[in-house]
């Protein structure tokens, strides 16, 4: 069983879609959404397009939601295990569960560019400048 960095197995749900023998912009991938299964990494059990929330739901899954895992989403080729139709290669597309990134703190003693360049506050008003006391003194005299 494959363990990620976390010491928790990996915990995702696959699809393998086989060549479909075409060139993009065609689709170079298939599958028969009514045949093809997933496959749970934990459990090894088959789902369907429609059951991938019974799967998010069921215990083993929850389990990773309550550790703080997010469920992500990506996608493989790779070598065939066994060749189907002539074709050598296979797509995997995965719903699997990872932690978060945290961002980690300096540790070269570099500061942040944002905090190594000081912003630059522009001014509009002249440095002979005085606030306004009265909304009257605003109201310039217009000449007819």
């Amino acid at each position: 069983m494959q363990t990620n960095k976390y010491q928790m197995p990996f915990c995702g749900l696959s699809l393998k879609l086989y060549e479909t023998g075409k060139k993009a912009p065609s689709m170079e991938y298939g599958a028969s959404s009514n045949k093809s299964k997933f496959q749970c990494s934990l459990t090894k059990k088959y789902y369907g397009l429609s059951q991938v929330m019974d799967w998010y739901n069921t215990q083993e899954v929850q389990a990773y939601v309550k550790a703080g895992y997010q469920l992500k989403v990506g996608s493989k080729i790779q070598q065939a295990k066994e060749i189907k139709y002539g074709a050598e290669t296979e797509q995997v597309v995965t719903w699997y569960m990872i932690k978060p990134r945290t961002p980690q703190p300096n540790v070269d003693g570099m500061k942040p560019i944002a905090q190594a360049m000081p912003s630059y506050a522009q001014q509009f008003a002249p440095d002979h400048a005085k606030p306004v006391e009265k909304i009257d003194d605003m109201d310039d005299e217009i000449p007819f």
